[in-house]
């Protein structure tokens, strides 16, 4: 299958859509096909949808819980969904923040319940990320037990919101069929996982308003 809808290169983007290929780059690491779908297509969306899986899935950018635990969230939840695109991106960046290869392994079934390589906090967020994705966790009373039980609120939400969001990134990439870059253009992701502040996001986003104005 061929990706049902077209993207812009970095040199053809212009405008909006190049601010917004420069910020992936700096704070996702480089620019996935899905963002270059929505920024040629629906580039004032597509700011807002970049700078928000900055601030829920990258350290520093905004989410305050460990960044370990929100990755093993998306994982999971492309794993759930079975999203190849996904699941490819979300396993390349967990491993950029430690995550190893017989951990991911573990992931793809129950494997992750009784694995030693995972602590109870992990299979918490593990597991609650899959009953999201199932729609199961509204009355999955164990999981939220168990959420409550190891996690503050804050925590909760922010776990919580990695997995939903990628519920929606799961959903855009198969129905647009998205086609997957290679191992080393996804590795780049590893090139933003320190050395970025949320100080440094905002200073960015203040640079959409003047070109958008330019741009209407």
């Amino acid at each position: 299958m061929s990706q049902r809808l077209t993207g812009l290169s970095h040199e053809e983007a212009t405008g909006t859509a190049k601010l917004i290929y420069e910020a992936s780059d700096q704070f996702l690491g480089r620019t996935a096909n899905l963002q270059r779908i929505l920024a040629t297509h629906s580039p004032y969306l597509a700011r807002w949808f970049g700078g928000l899986v900055a601030s829920v899935r990258q350290p520093d950018l905004g989410a305050t819980t460990d960044p370990r635990l929100r990755g093993l969230a998306v994982i999971k939840t492309s794993m759930v969904n079975a999203c190849t695109y996904c699941t490819a991106h979300t396993s390349v960046f967990g491993q950029g923040l430690g995550i190893s290869d017989d951990e991911l392994e573990a992931m793809m079934d129950d494997s992750y319940k009784t694995s030693p390589l995972f602590d109870d906090k992990d299979r918490a967020a593990i597991a609650w990320s899959e009953a999201m994705t199932k729609n199961t966790a509204r009355q999955d009373k164990e999981a939220w037990g168990n959420m409550k039980a190891h996690f503050s609120d804050t925590e909760i939400v922010e776990i919580s919101m990695a997995c939903a969001l990628f519920n929606m990134i799961n959903r855009l990439n198969d129905s647009f069929w998205t086609d997957l870059e290679s191992v080393e253009h996804n590795q780049k992701q590893w090139n933003a996982v320190e050395g970025l502040s949320v100080e440094d996001i905002e200073a960015y986003a203040g640079k959409f308003a003047e070109v958008a104005a330019a741009e209407r």
